[in-house]
């Protein structure tokens, strides 16, 4: 039996693979740009059955990782990636909200622009 949290990220993973973006079903220790890096939100799962068939709500951050080059191509590269994004989850997703594009320092490799989409998905045993 697969977890259904295994089952959820395995949906995005496969959405969103083959479209332009390297796709992390866990955090890399340095993510290639441009990339999504999918990892638990809080709250990571809300329980919505348990015992007998499991019934919950799980929620994913997923982390678009964009090169920040100069200013005016990153803020375009940034949002063509979300708008593609967006558009690319798969059946039984929602969309929560989607945070502002941010620098982030990732050590020695530099530095990189993050977005934050929040999404999540009711998952039943079946």
């Amino acid at each position: 039996m697969t977890a259904l949290t295994t089952e959820s990220r395995g949906l995005l993973v496969t959405a969103l693979t083959g479209h332009g973006y390297k796709v992390y079903a866990t955090a890399p220790a340095v993510p290639v740009t441009p990339s999504v890096v999918i990892v638990p939100d809080a709250p990571w799962i809300t329980p919505e059955r348990v015992g007998g068939r499991l019934n919950y709500r799980v929620r994913w951050k997923l982390l678009v990782v964009i090169s920040p080059r100069k200013n005016d191509a990153a803020s375009l590269d940034t949002e063509n990636a979300i708008d593609a994004i967006l558009g690319l989850m798969p059946s039984g997703f929602t969309v929560d909200q989607v945070g502002p594009p941010s620098l982030t320092d990732i050590g020695a490799q530099g530095t990189v622009v993050t977005t934050e989409i929040n999404v999540q998905a009711h998952m039943k045993e079946n």
